[in-house]
């Protein structure tokens, strides 16, 4: 299966602006890679694709299970009968044609913190946990990772934090610590390169009582601050932290 190249996200995840198409040859399209989130639609009893700025339906999204995430590269013709106003006001999303769709890995935070002090079995280093934020959606982040490892080795991540631990405040803002660390699921003997992993974090709890904390606070702002292990000697742990700005409005959209 073919994995994405993180190394420039911005190339790959384009921010989708439903009503903006070109024409070409007198058709009347937009085309580009979204992520998005599967949910049942409760109108049709189709599944749906959420993606930020609307809904795609295609036939490849029926055989997955609702909350599942993936990336897709579509294309959407205005202009199909099934795209007609009448039918987009009734069904409320868009028919799009999938050329290619991969699973992302989703994983729930977990209100359990890890035990900073002790290495986990087969865990592996993090280089850059913020390497990307590349979208809040349905209570779902989804982020890219930079790690070195081999092309096929393949990872676990797990996302834990205290529910019961003091919020920060540094420079008005609010900041909530995270605890982001990677286990080595798949091995490999092939050489290690700085690459990128894809994951997906169902964290809804967490975001929306941080933006109701800070929307009361009059912020429109607050932090998620990742920590993670940067190196790991013996039994030693070198933990490090990179902080990543969530706006109230990505999560509470009410308040634009």
């Amino acid at each position: 299966m073919k994995k994405w190249n993180l190394k420039s996200a911005a190339l790959w995840i384009t921010a989708i602006t439903l009503f903006t198409s070109c024409l070409e040859g007198g058709r009347n399209t937009t085309s580009g890679t979204v992520i998005g989130t599967v949910r049942l639609d409760t109108k049709t009893f189709k599944n749906v694709l959420d993606v930020l700025g609307g809904t795609f339906y295609a036939p490849q999204f029926e055989t997955m299970q609702e909350g599942a995430c993936c990336i897709v590269v579509y294309e959407l013709d205005f202009n199909a009968p099934e795209n007609e106003p009448t039918l987009l006001q009734a069904n409320g999303y868009y028919t799009v044609t999938i050329s290619y769709k991969e699973d992302i890995d989703k994983y729930y935070l977990s209100s359990v913190q890890t035990d900073t002090a002790t290495v986990m079995s087969d865990e592996t280093t993090v280089i850059d946990p913020v390497n990307s934020k590349l979208g809040y959606l349905n209570g779902i982040l989804f982020m890219a990772h930079q790690l070195k490892k081999a092309s096929d080795q393949r990872e676990i991540w797990h996302l834990s934090y205290d529910p019961q631990a003091t919020i920060k405040e540094e420079n008005g803002r609010q900041i909530y610590d995270v605890y982001l660390r990677a286990t080595v699921r798949v091995s490999s003997t092939k050489t290690q390169e700085e690459s990128y992993d894809l994951c997906a974090y169902d964290m809804k709890y967490l975001m929306e009582s941080a933006a109701q904390r800070a929307k009361n606070a009059g912020n429109t702002v607050f932090a998620i601050r990742f920590n993670y292990v940067s190196e790991i000697k013996e039994d030693t742990l070198t933990w490090k932290y990179e902080d990543m700005d969530m706006s109230v409005s990505e999560i509470l959209p009410e308040t634009t």
